[in-house]
């Protein structure tokens, strides 16, 4: 990935969404979390979000707390599909790719107590089916985490699986 280092780089933390009108290299980690990109790349324009909770709904903020968009699968996928829009990105030329959602490095049983993964990707595609947006690729489940590089003017996705040190394999 040498060829890329002329592109800034942005590290996704999790609950965040990053907007790249320039060319960017966007690196984010995953485990039961999911990253969704959406791009144009005959615009170069490019969005990812990095979400760890299927819905919205269920969040009552506390006095003088506000809801982090991109902390849920609804409100960060809407945010960046409208901000796609606001740049007059054409819906029918969006490329959109859907990563993680595994079930965690905890024994299957807990895992599946919660099943916070196989929830979120539930959630993602059924807001991707309600907006109609196909999924171009994905790489999701499992039990293992990912690394993820994303380049935001052209949509191309790297993903490393991780071992359950958190090291690349």
């Amino acid at each position: 990935m040498q060829e890329f280092d002329q592109y800034p780089k942005v590290f996704l933390q999790t609950g965040d969404c990053f907007l790249g009108v320039r060319p960017t290299m966007v690196t984010t980690v995953l485990g039961s979390c999911v990253a969704v990109t959406m791009c144009e790349p005959g615009r170069g324009l490019g969005a990812i979000c990095h979400a760890f909770l299927p819905d919205s709904a269920s969040f009552t903020p506390g006095p003088g707390r506000e809801p982090q968009v991109c902390r849920f699968v609804d409100t960060a996928l809407e945010n960046m599909f409208s901000s796609m829009l606001k740049l007059r990105v054409d819906p029918g030329r969006l490329v959109v790719k859907v990563f993680g959602g595994a079930s965690g490095i905890m024994s299957a049983e807990r895992a599946n107590l919660y099943d916070i993964g196989g929830r979120n990707l539930r959630a993602v595609k059924q807001w991707l089916m309600i907006h109609g947006l196909p999924v171009a690729k994905s790489q999701t489940g499992g039990n293992q985490g990912r690394k993820l590089h994303f380049l935001t003017h052209t949509g191309d996705v790297w993903v490393k699986l991780l071992n359950r040190s958190g090291q690349e394999e």
